[in-house]
């Protein structure tokens, strides 16, 4: 009976410790049931206030586009001296900017900001100075008060010191294509307002000769590139004229522009036109500019080309420049150039000859030379010697014609 008993217990163990034994390595591991056909479904929730709530919920507003803001600013300070002046107060002739002598003189104060999106940029430049006077004086004499514009509008509101110097909006419809309105500056000139911006601070015969801004239309196309970073711009443009808002007639002049800026070459070309009717009743006029600059190593070389046609009245002119970076505190600079001028076709337009009566034509010469000494890249003292000559007495010294003129000047620029 006792050896039944041991039996059945014997029996019953074995089967079990059997089975709790890890099978050989050779035999392959039953495969886990997929875990999706495990899980059940858990139950829907029941409709409650809380599920109610958000389920009439708005939907999020979309998160606006970012927009990038700059600004720019500058203080342009000068004292010119005339070395044939007489009195030594006889400003230069054929200057654009730096007109007065033996005179302390805040040339130019600008602010400058603008707003970007993927779409859309907004650009202003605003100016106050003796710079602000002049263009807006240029555009007072270029402007037509009471015919084109309002009766209330005169020459008067031009003359002052405080200067929208461009004021556009920029749409961007396409990575590749802008359309600007508004006021901006001229493409044509290797040389810009902002003296900071040029590589000597007196201008040269060339830039005293053609236009300052524009009012109207333009359309920019990057053939290379994008907007953002084109290397190959077209930009074709429908204005008002040169310097004038309102228009001087009811003509409008077509610019166009073409600069080509290699990445990474250090390099600038671009070629500038103005064709339009800027004289009522006068011939059409025509501009034809050329620039090139170039970088190469611590040297910067430029050139610029002007032709410029008002029926048989005409100027053209070449100048070249050159700038040498010796460190980040001090470089120098040097441009030389040449005028001509027949029928009294050199400076405003062709309207009113700068050039003697008696003095049909004439060859304009100009060599400068300056040295800059810059701290942290935002201030500069520049001192500048400049001749210019002429092969006619077109230059002045107390009312006494002469066929030269030198002239002396210290500036101080502030500029971020």
């Amino acid at each position: 009976m006792r050896l039944s008993s041991t039996v059945v217990v014997l029996c019953s163990v074995f089967p079990m410790l059997a089975n709790a034994q890890t099978p050989e390595p050779s035999a392959p591991a039953p495969a886990a049931p997929p875990a999706a056909a495990e899980a059940t479904p858990a139950p829907a929730a029941a409709p409650g206030p809380e599920t109610a709530v958000a389920a009439a919920a708005p939907a999020p507003a979309p998160t606006p586009p970012p927009i990038a803001f700059g600004w720019e600013a500058l203080v342009d300070a000068y004292y010119l001296y005339n070395f044939t002046g007489k009195p030594k107060t006889e400003g230069p002739r054929f200057r654009q900017f730096d007109t007065t002598a033996n005179n302390f003189a805040l040339n130019y104060a600008k602010l400058g900001v603008h707003a970007d999106t993927d779409w859309v940029t907004f650009r202003m430049d605003l100016g106050a100075g003796h710079t602000a006077a002049i263009i807006n004086g240029a555009s007072g004499s270029s402007s037509d008060p009471g015919k084109t514009a309002a009766p209330t509008d005169t020459a008067s509101m031009y003359g002052n010191d405080f200067l929208v110097q461009q004021a556009f909006a920029e749409v961007k419809p396409h990575p590749i294509i802008s359309i600007d309105a508004g006021r901006f500056v001229t493409s044509a000139s290797a040389e810009v307002i902002e003296s900071n911006k040029n590589w000597l601070y007196s201008r040269s015969l060339l830039f005293f000769g053609v236009p300052l801004l524009h009012t109207g239309l333009r359309v920019n196309i990057a053939a290379l590139g994008t907007i953002a970073t084109p290397e190959l711009l077209v930009s074709l443009q429908l204005v008002n004229g040169w310097n004038n808002d309102p228009d001087i007639n009811s003509d409008k002049t077509f610019g166009a522009n073409v600069t080509y800026t290699p990445a990474n070459q250090g390099m600038t070309a671009a070629v500038t036109s103005y064709i339009g009717k800027e004289v009522s009743g006068a011939d059409t006029s025509m501009l034809f500019d050329g620039v090139f600059l170039k970088d190469i190593g611590a040297l910067s070389v430029g050139a610029n080309v002007d032709y410029y046609k008002l029926g048989s009245a005409w100027w053209m002119g070449v100048a070249g420049m050159a700038r040498y970076t010796l460190n980040d505190s001090f470089n120098v600079a040097a441009r030389a150039e040449y005028l001509y001028s027949k029928n009294q076709g050199y400076g405003g337009q062709g309207t009113s000859g700068l050039l003697p009566a008696s003095e049909p034509s004439a060859a304009l010469y100009e060599v400068t030379g300056q040295g800059a000494w810059t701290v942290n890249k935002h201030y500069e003292l520049r001192l500048e010697i400049r001749a210019d000559l002429g092969n006619k007495e077109v230059f002045d010294k107390g009312g006494t014609p002469r066929k030269n003129q030198v002239t002396g000047l210290l500036a101080a620029l502030a500029y971020f």
